[in-house]
């Protein structure tokens, strides 16, 4: 019989899973499970690799990074990734340390909360698997200990849960530089701190993965520098890394059987950006060339991308998007289409000042709503059709802040967009992290509006005028839940998302109107 690893590394079922090659669907991960009871959800919603391995043949992208700091200290006979579900199967009586991964083990990230509570059926799946998860590894650990880290691991302490979750150290924040310490201390029996803050790692500590990440993730760039003041990415230090690191990562990822190639960035426009966020358009162009030669792959996939910088330099959109396109896993409409994560938060050029001054730039805050339409107007004319997320409830926002949104949005239809409406939350490692979380039962009447029109027009973009048993489903809703949690005054927004008949909603729609031009100056087109 052979020596168990000294070290096992894992994560939950919804975090070990592709979502058959689909990231986009990922975000159901923060949706209810009365919406979609766990067995469905693994059958359907992210099953995992259907061989009996105990070894995962996927990873997270940031476990794999400790697993190669690890794997280069202890060798790597000696740490292990593996599945949730094989984890007896794994650990041992050489088994020393179980490290787990996690982005939202409690579901309080900005999806899981804003829309496990709309539904209010039940806990969001991340939070139900990372349960299912711990009691596994309590279950099964005998003496070894059980670390934390991940970018959802500041939930854990934040929610005062890691001695019922039996957790001996949570690391905060990003673990390079602090991994390899702490798990040889673990090894060696010695006493573990209950929390690690850690310090942020230099550009050498990082390390190449070994072993293929989930999706095919490849980080190109770290941090942000933006400084909005929501967003926990912005004080991380900004690196971009090396082409030749990046390939090396893309062919480990192609060849280790991932279809995908992710490029890992909070905005493709910082790679070996210049002054001012200006875009380098040549490392630009070098970058998406060379990834999407990579044979093996058969989709690439930029992670987020910024507007501002679509809009200053339209062609350095132009040169990279053929490429994108062509390798895209999307179609709208019978049409291939790429797409990207984009931040739109708001039309309030009086909360861009407040929160996120640098979020327009090289542009002034008072032309974001402008610099946000053109941007998309760019996408649009290169076949990418974004992603984009819209804030609701920052700290003092007004009813005005919120007319100011839904009027870009309004300015903004016809475009191909597909809008994500999240209710502010207070992440601990960003700049409003002592302020209150925005709540459904803070919602107004503009509020719902909003959410009412941004999936109206999802709705009607991808399913063209919206199926009959989504129009059905919604009625059904409304009568037999909705109604009796917020009242008749959802009843109007619900019958818009769905594109019911306009006469059942035409003197809301109205209403919503005449407010927004109250509350913006500007009359109703």
């Amino acid at each position: 019989m052979h020596p168990t690893p000294q070290v096992i590394l894992t994560a939950s079922r919804i975090e070990m899973s592709d979502f058959n090659v689909n990231p986009f669907i990922a975000f159901s991960g923060g949706f209810p499970t009365g919406l979609f009871p766990l067995p469905v959800a693994r059958k359907l919603l992210y099953p995992l690799d259907s061989s009996d391995s105990m070894e995962a043949k996927l990873a997270p992208y940031g476990l794999r990074k400790i697993e190669a700091i690890l794997a280069e200290e202890l060798g790597e006979e000696n740490v292990k990734a593996v599945y949730p579900h094989k984890l007896k199967e794994a650990i041992g009586p050489e088994t020393k340390v179980i490290g787990i991964s996690t982005m939202d083990p409690l579901g309080l990230g900005f999806v899981s909360r804003t829309y496990s509570s709309l539904a209010n059926l039940g806990e969001p799946l991340t939070k139900a698997e990372f349960r299912k998860l711990i009691a596994e590894v309590n279950r099964v650990r005998g003496p070894a200990k059980v670390i934390v880290g991940g970018s959802g691991a500041w939930q854990i302490p934040a929610a005062k849960a890691q001695d019922q979750l039996r957790i001996d150290t949570v690391i905060v924040g990003e673990a390079e530089a602090e991994a390899a310490a702490i798990f040889k201390a673990a090894i060696k029996g010695e006493k573990l701190p209950k929390v690690v803050n850690a310090r942020k790692p230099k550009i050498e500590e990082i390390p190449c993965i070994k072993k293929p990440a989930l999706y095919g993730v490849v980080e190109i760039t770290r941090g942000c520098g933006r400084g909005c003041q929501f967003c926990s990415p912005t004080m991380r230090t900004r690196y971009s890394f090396p082409l030749k690191k990046v390939l090396a990562e893309a062919k480990v990822n192609a060849k280790g059987g991932s279809r995908m190639l992710i490029l890992q960035t909070e905005d493709i426009f910082l790679y070996k950006c210049k002054p001012g966020f200006i875009p380098n358009r040549d490392a630009l162009r070098d970058l998406i060339k060379a990834v999407a030669s990579v044979d093996e792959a058969e989709y690439m996939q930029v992670a987020h991308a910024s507007l501002p910088p679509a809009a200053y330099d339209p062609k350095a959109v132009e040169e990279i998007a053929p490429h994108l396109v062509e390798k895209s896993r999307w179609k709208l409409n019978g049409r291939k289409v790429a797409s990207v994560e984009v931040g739109v938060e708001t039309g309030s050029v009086k909360l861009v000042k407040k929160y996120m001054k640098g979020k327009p730039l090289p542009y002034p805050p008072e032309e974001w709503p402008k610099v946000v339409i053109k941007a998309i107007e760019v996408y649009n004319d290169n076949d990418i059709c974004p992603l984009a997320t819209i804030l609701v409830g920052l700290p003092g926002e007004k009813p005005k802040d919120v007319a100011d949104t839904l009027r870009l949005i309004e300015d903004m239809k016809g475009m191909k967009i597909f809008y994500v409406p999240l209710l502010f939350t207070a992440e601990k490692d960003c700049m409003l992290s002592s302020k209150r979380s925005a709540e459904l039962e803070d919602l107004t009447e503009l509020h719902w509006a909003l959410f009412s029109e941004c999936w109206s027009h999802n709705i009607r973009m991808w399913t063209g005028a919206g199926a009959p048993v989504l129009k059905a489903g919604v009625l059904i809703a409304y009568i037999l839940y909705y109604k009796w949690r917020y009242g008749t005054r959802i009843l109007h927004p619900m019958a818009k998302m769905a594109n019911l008949p306009k006469l059942t909603y035409s003197s809301y729609e109205k209403k919503i109107r005449r407010l927004i031009s109250a509350r913006t100056g500007i009359a109703a087109s």
